[in-house]
């Protein structure tokens, strides 16, 4: 039987450390993510343990699992500590020459090569104080950490998040077969070995899917779509690979990429910005989402096919 808890025996720096390792399954980052040292953050989970008569995060190999408990009180606890901090901050003045802020981005692999330099290139003008995070994996639902304010704004083809009344389109790009342009490939199109990316849990994965749904089985399968066109140089291999990021890595190439039709229909990529909705009044996210949509906009235009 769960024993009942008085506002009485918690505070607010407790509560902040159960959100925190719930949502970094991990006590060590945690810590980092609140600025406290590990004993520290491992003396607040013992308090809260005693307090609650119960384990709430339980160590495995796969990190801090949380309990039953734990698993209920997340959404409440979370949802509250975020409207106390928004009922008690009036809306954010944000001054970008002056900021010495540091911004926690979500970008894909190909978003931080397409996209990132040019970002920085703009945060330098205007705010050379200003610091970024960028990421690439986190825990949980990603709208969530959008929500709960970990990660200000998310930026690529994201397909979860395309519900979010607070996204705005930046840009398309569409998946293009390459190859080396030496290397001789098979006339019939369904003898050609193809090289995919297989990134789960990820958009792009719909690549594998339909090559699969048409009975064409890849040759060769990599974690992301750097190391494909790596693998064609001397092969007759096609990488599926997005048509900017061709664009981009035929500017490096002393033998330019060739591009071929694929034999399987692929979506477009649609390119988009989120942000929370909780965020309405933070003249920071304001302007760092201004700086993405002007950045994708120094992005070249693709070639008319």
């Amino acid at each position: 039987m769960e024993r009942p808890i008085s506002l009485d025996q918690l505070d607010f720096r407790l509560l902040k450390v159960f959100v925190a390792l719930f949502r970094e399954g991990h006590v060590g980052r945690a810590a980092d993510a609140l600025g406290m040292s590990q004993p520290v953050v491992s003396t607040q989970l013992a308090r809260l343990r005693r307090i609650a008569g119960d384990p709430l995060f339980v160590r495995t190999a796969r990190g801090m699992q949380p309990s039953a408990l734990a698993l209920r009180w997340s959404d409440p606890v979370a949802s509250a500590l975020q409207a106390l901090e928004r009922a008690l901050n009036a809306p954010s003045a944000f001054d970008a020459a002056q900021s010495q802020r540091t911004f926690v981005v979500y970008m894909t692999d190909v978003g931080q090569t397409l996209m990132l330099n040019r970002l920085i290139s703009r945060l330098e003008a205007v705010a050379p104080s200003v610091r970024l995070r960028v990421i690439g994996a986190w825990q949980g639902a990603l709208v969530d950490r959008l929500n709960d304010g970990s990660i200000d704004i998310a930026f690529g083809w994201i397909p979860q998040l395309k519900a979010l009344k607070s996204s705005s389109p930046l840009f398309k790009d569409r998946y293009v077969g390459v190859h080396d342009a030496s290397a001789t490939l098979p006339s019939v199109a369904a003898q050609r070995r193809f090289a995919l990316a297989d990134i789960p849990g990820s958009a792009h994965q719909v690549v594998m899917e339909r090559f699969r749904a048409k009975g064409l089985d890849a040759t060769v399968t990599a974690p992301n779509f750097f190391m494909l066109p790596e693998l064609l140089t001397g092969t007759s291999l096609v990488a599926v690979v997005p048509e900017r990021l061709v664009m981009l890595l035929n500017q490096q190439r002393v033998v330019p990429l060739r591009t071929i039709e694929l034999p399987v229909k692929l979506p477009t990529i649609a390119i988009q910005v989120h942000w929370s909705t909780g965020t309405w009044r933070d003249k920071g996210v304001d302007w760092l989402r201004d700086q993405v949509v002007a950045a994708a906009g120094d992005l070249p235009a693709l070639a008319r096919h």
